[in-house]
């Protein structure tokens, strides 16, 4: 046993407790260096964020100076300074809304306004979260507290990732997506009040002295403040994890679906998307009759969690070979990908529109091959109440070489309702056509 305590003794190379002091007051200042290091960690997490770059980002968590603090305010509450508590809370709320005002401009003033992986990663706080700033505070506060500063820091910066998420504020603002902003702060909340809250529990351990005599009843009155914020914070990441489980379940269903079940000698799967409990794929090649439809419906629901999603399949007329239906469905699925963030967040910029209308011109010929030419964009209204803009529809322009049938032009509406996650209005018109004249690209007496 007493080779065991010897192991997990955090108390044989502490500093002591003058210079873990001095450690805490001086990395929780604000101005001189300290705000310099803020401003090149902002400038770096945004520009990482903006171009999705994973190694600009882990830049940006290794200079951020948020984490002094967020010790230091674990460590007035393990020493019951009031003052100490004050001083570090009051310095961190001025890190956090400069950080955010920052970001904002950055934003507000870059060209690149698409959202990235990076982005929607630190909109979704779940209880991973909670235990990786669990596991992080308390490896901070070891190593802030050895005789010699250990070099586990760095490591606990890039785990613990304080800059992007409030960075990911400021990109919330800028575009005015509540959602971001929200969920990008409550990410933060997290991991400051559970590295705060380790640390304090390192700083007990340590047995760091009190400041001044300490009634029991405030050990208590803390103690119940400290639970009760834990669970409240905790609940909604519970609900967050459980989402991303099922989200990650029902998705990998997904794909063994259409690799065990949709692979066809002369059909094959372009595309797929899932959202809202439909199950949309696009296929190419000879068409799939009813029955076999409905087979694939039944089969889709038999995957326990997918008893609830309805198939929709959109049936192209262009025989391809099995290399090119291969490249497709690679290429298709990249495209959705990159492409599905952007749409998220910016249905009704110019950019976002200009990303759609492209991939549509790339994908529609394939799956109707009378198409030939798709323009268009979404459709922006005033919200009276906030008398800010939202995209509630996207308006599409389709020219095609002959006319189509009224039952491709449903098919076709669908599908490119499947791509923009809008309502859709939708003009045909064939090509050779006046450009002022409109609605001539459907065949109302062909029902096929």
């Amino acid at each position: 046993m007493e080779k065991w305590n010897k192991i997990i003794d955090l108390k044989s190379d502490a500093a002591s407790y003058e210079v873990i002091n001095d450690r805490i007051l001086s990395d929780m200042t604000i101005g001189g260096a300290n705000l310099i290091i803020l401003v090149t960690a902002i400038i770096i997490a945004c520009v990482g964020l903006n171009l999705n770059s994973t190694a600009v980002i882990i830049g940006a968590m290794l200079v951020s100076p948020l984490m002094g603090n967020i010790l230091a305010a674990g460590y007035g509450m393990a020493t019951y300074d009031t003052d100490f508590i004050r001083k570090a809370l009051i310095n961190m709320v001025f890190h956090v809304v400069f950080a955010i005002l920052a970001a904002s401009v950055y934003f507000f003033i870059s060209p690149l306004t698409g959202t990235t992986d990076e982005l929607l990663a630190r909109t979704s706080p779940t209880l991973w979260d909670v235990l990786i700033a669990l596991a992080g505070g308390i490896a901070g506060a070891i190593g802030n507290t050895r005789t010699e500063k250990s070099n586990v820091i760095p490591g606990v910066a890039i785990a613990t990732a304080l800059m992007p998420p409030l960075c990911t504020a400021g990109y919330g603002i800028a575009g005015g997506h509540v959602d971001f902003f929200f969920g990008a702060m409550y990410l933060f909340f997290i991991n400051a009040f559970f590295i705060a809250l380790s640390a304090f529990l390192v700083f007990k351990i340590l047995g760091i002295p009190l400041h001044g005599n300490i009634h029991e009843a405030h050990f208590r009155k803390q103690r119940i403040i400290l639970i009760v914020m834990g669970l409240l914070i905790t609940v909604p990441s519970l609900y967050f994890a459980n989402k991303t489980v099922q989200d990650s379940l029902k998705d990998r269903q997904v794909r063994i679906f259409l690799s065990e079940k949709m692979e066809f000698e002369k059909t094959g799967v372009v595309s797929y998307s899932l959202q809202d409990n439909i199950l949309r794929v696009d296929l190419v090649g000879d068409a799939l009759s009813d029955e076999e439809i409905e087979g694939l419906q039944h089969t889709l629901n038999s995957y326990p969690q997918l008893q609830k999603v309805r198939l929709s399949i959109i049936q192209g007329k262009e025989s391809l070979d099995l290399d090119e239906v291969r490249q497709l469905i690679k290429n298709s699925k990249e495209n959705y990908d990159r492409n599905v963030s952007l749409m998220y967040a910016n249905k009704g910029d110019q950019d976002s529109n200009g990303a759609i209308i492209k991939r549509l011109n790339k994908e529609a010929p394939i799956l109707f091959p009378e198409v030939q030419l798709i323009r268009g964009g979404s459709l922006r209204s005033i919200e009276k109440n906030t008398d800010s803009f939202k995209s509630d529809k996207f308006a599409v322009d389709v020219l095609v070489a002959s006319p189509l049938s009224t039952s491709d032009v449903e098919r076709l509406k669908n599908w490119i309702q499947g791509q923009v996650e809008l309502p859709v209005i939708l003009t045909v018109q064939l090509i050779n056509s006046p450009d002022d004249f409109y609605g001539n690209g459907v065949n109302a007496g062909n029902k096929e």
